[in-house]
């Protein structure tokens, strides 16, 4: 698909995911009268609009959740049809007024910036009873299999002590308010729908047993890493979800009610 002319440019007061969401609000209106045309897939949105694939899955995560478009598994972006589409101008409209917060790649990267450092310095600063403190959140992680992932204390619980651990009264309010955030995130409800826990449960516990290792270690860098791969993993893990076809529709509406 060739690169699009239409520059991205956010306005004054929104969030990049926003203005995103307009221009494909427009494109998908520029073609509603063609019943063979598709929506690209976001790597070709990507390419085309010249952001990264994260900002063209939160954009699609806003048209999702006003109705517009659904993203079905292998299926990918599917036009909502039976809810009429908006015209460009009204979903302009719309979506400038709904701020449904940061958005979720946009709190990993913020989480991975400040929780990375902080691995590194609480494993300077750690005793055999953080370690200990530690190996009990991820045993509880183990044991939260039935639990969704959005309200897993385990996780939490890991990430908030290596906080703690760092002595540092400015890290833990920054951490807590970034958990915060994503707990009160409409956005992220909706991403996590397209996630299948089964399948990504064991490469997230065996990435906090890794972060624990380095820390045991007194290991700054290693620690650092640590955390930081876990984070990468977890953005890599959302993004291709649906491609990997791992929704598992069937399974979170039970966990939903």
């Amino acid at each position: 698909m060739p690169k699009s002319s239409r520059p991205i440019h956010p306005g004054d007061n929104q969030r990049l995911y926003q203005t995103v969401a307009r221009q494909l609000a427009t494109i998908i209106e520029e073609h509603a009268a063609d019943p063979d045309w598709r929506v690209p897939s976001e790597r070709e949105l990507a390419e085309e609009l010249g952001v990264s694939r994260p900002v063209i899955r939160e954009a699609v995560i806003a048209l999702e959740m006003k109705g517009i478009v659904e993203v079905r598994g292998r299926a990918g972006i599917t036009i909502l049809r039976r809810s009429g589409i908006r015209s460009a101008l009204e979903t302009a409209l719309v979506l400038s007024e709904m701020d449904a917060g940061p958005g979720p790649f946009e709190l990993l990267e913020a989480r991975m910036a400040i929780e990375s450092s902080a691995a590194g310095l609480a494993a300077e600063r750690a005793t055999r009873y953080d370690e200990l403190e530690l190996e009990e959140c991820i045993a509880q992680m183990e044991q939260e299999t039935d639990v969704l992932l959005l309200h897993e204390q385990g996780d939490r619980r890991f990430h908030m002590t290596i906080a703690r651990m760092t002595g540092n009264s400015v890290i833990v309010s920054m951490v807590e308010a970034l958990w915060q955030q994503r707990d009160r995130s409409p956005m992220w409800r909706k991403l996590h729908e397209h996630i299948y826990p089964a399948s990504v449960r064991p490469l997230w516990v065996g990435d906090h047993h890794a972060i624990l290792a380095a820390i045991r270690l007194r290991n700054r860098e290693a620690a650092y890493n640590a955390m930081a791969r876990h984070l990468r993993n977890v953005i890599n893990e959302l993004l291709e979800a649906d491609e990997r076809g791992r929704i598992c529709t069937g399974e979170t509406d039970r966990k939903v009610r």
